[in-house]
């Protein structure tokens, strides 16, 4: 178990990878920061400095939706895309995660909300260890823990 970011990432089992932070915020308005395009643009960056030209959300079962990320000149660019399995408004979104050449994973974002504070948890399930483990090695979880901290940001301004 780690902090990034002051997000606590854990491995629950040899083929996941689980991110959960508290936020100060009902779960509608945490349910709106990641379901609509011009929220998620605000938040979801990875490290400072990228930008999400591409944010395509087609929020209902076998819906699809498309992410892409560019360094301000456009360089870097990389997409990620999938497709909604469950949606249970404010509280549940599952879908599938397609990125490069990497088998898809299968994501799960969870909304609790308890007095006023809601807790995120996303918990990405991959096809083997080694994927996860290739996953990991990316640095994916410092960018996802960078990118919850100004969604926190984000949601102090609504």
């Amino acid at each position: 178990m780690t902090t990034k970011f002051g997000t606590l990432v854990t491995l629950p089992s040899d083929t996941e990878i689980a991110m959960s932070r508290a936020f100060d915020a009902p779960a509608s308005l945490v349910w709106d920061a990641f379901t609509k395009p011009s929220l998620i643009k605000r938040w979801l960056l990875g490290p400072d400095g990228w930008e999400m030209p591409i944010c395509e959300v087609d929020l209902r079962v076998g819906g699809k939706w498309r992410y892409g990320w560019a360094q301000p000149d456009g360089s870097g660019a990389f997409e990620m895309y999938g497709e909604y399995t469950e949606v249970s408004p404010v509280t549940r979104i599952v879908h599938t995660e397609h990125f490069e050449d990497n088998p898809p994973a299968v994501t799960t974002i969870e909304f609790v909300e308890a007095d006023g504070r809601t807790t995120m948890t996303t918990t990405m399930r991959l096809v083997s260890q080694e994927a996860r483990d290739a996953v990991l090695a990316t640095g994916m979880s410092d960018g996802a823990g960078r990118s919850y901290e100004r969604l926190g940001e984000v949601l102090a301004t609504l």
